[in-house]
Order: structure tokens, then C-alpha cells, then sequence
């Protein structure tokens, strides 16, 4: 193995350190998830679902930029989101297994995103927009399990309002994992 391919290697492995963090963000998040019920109902009640879904969707998105611009390798999106989805399973009765499903296809929707950037971009942007590509994604499976949608229109109001909420809350995520890393 010459010295390229070892400084390659090296970049995208991941050291005990790297693992300890995923850790951490995905126990950090999946207690955030688990809140974020919480934050849905409490403004269902009174801002009704599209309230609800502005304050809340997002939330469920952050696992996958925070990761990512903390740790910064191949995967590490799709593992924030996956393991904060599987914590949330651990504490909170609401979604159920269906956690992990939506953390699987939302942790790889904003995967794609740093693979479109070929793993070279960690900044707000990639973080904002990782998070927005999870929101589709969401608004899928809401309507494919739970049947929560109707109409074509109704889809694109919450497919809209999962992008909005993800984009604040990429933004969040991004800026936060950002000043962590500065901070270090």
C-alpha cells in the first residue's frame, strides 16, 4: 500500500474516537427524537398538524448533519440518524420499531448528500441541505404506513413543511457540530 492509498484509508476509517462520538450524538439525538413527540402533540393542539409538523420534523432529521460535520466520514450521516432512530426506539412507546425505518431511509436520504459532494463538504450548506433531503423521505413513509395523507396538494404542503422545518434544523445541527469542533 503506498502512501496515498494509507492517507485515503486512514480518512475514511474510523478510530475508537469516531466511534465514540457516533455514540454520543446517536444517544444525544435519539433522546431529542424521543422529545420531539412531545413537541408534536403539545403544538398539534394547538397550531393542528401543520403547526406541529413545522416544530417538529426537523427535529428528527438533525442525527445526520450532526454526525457528519463532527466526524466527517463516509456513513457517518446515515449512522447518526440510524442510531439516534434506534435510541428513540429504546425510550419513547410513540413510532415504535417504525423508528428504525424512518431512521434508515432519512439517515440515507442525507447521506446522498455527502456523496454528491464526494465526502469534501462539511460546512452549513451540506448540513442544511442533508437534513432538507430527509424531509421527503418522512413525508413518504408518513403516508405509506400510516396513511396520514391525502390528496396530492395536502402531500406537497407537508413535504414543504418538512423541508422548512429541516432546514432550520440542519442549520441547528450543522452550526452546532461546527462550534463543537472549533471548541476542541
Amino acid at each position: 500500500m503506498n502512501s496515498a492509498e494509507k492517507k485515503e484509508k486512514k480518512k475514511t476509517s474510523y478510530t475508537g474516537i469516531d466511534l465514540a462520538i457516533l455514540a454520543l450524538v446517536g444517544v444525544v439525538t435519539g433522546i431529542i427524537f424521543a422529545g420531539s413527540w412531545s413537541i408534536y402533540y403539545a403544538v398539534e393542539a394547538v397550531g393542528g398538524p401543520v403547526g406541529a409538523r413545522l416544530a417538529s420534523y426537523g427535529l428528527w432529521f438533525i442525527g445526520a448533519p450532526l454526525a457528519a460535520t463532527l466526524i466527517r466520514k463516509p456513513l457517518s450521516a446515515l449512522f447518526g440518524e440510524v442510531i439516534g432512530a434506534f435510541v428513540e426506539t429504546l425510550i419513547a412507546p410513540a413510532g415504535g420499531i417504525t423508528n428504525i425505518i424512518y431512521g434508515l431511509l432519512q439517515g440515507l436520504a442525507s447521506e446522498f448528500v455527502y456523496f454528491l459532494f464526494r465526502y469534501k463538504r462539511w460546512d452549513i450548506i451540506s448540513g442544511v441541505l442533508s437534513a432538507i433531503a430527509a424531509g421527503p423521505v418522512a413525508v413518504a413513509l408518513d403516508a405509506l404506513l400510516f396513511g396520514t395523507i391525502g390528496s396530492s396538494i395536502e402531500m406537497s404542503l407537508w413535504v414543504i413543511a418538512s423541508m422548512v422545518s429541516g432546514a432550520v434544523y440542519g442549520f441547528i445541527a450543522t452550526y452546532a457540530a461546527k462550534s463543537i469542533r472549533r471548541n476542541q
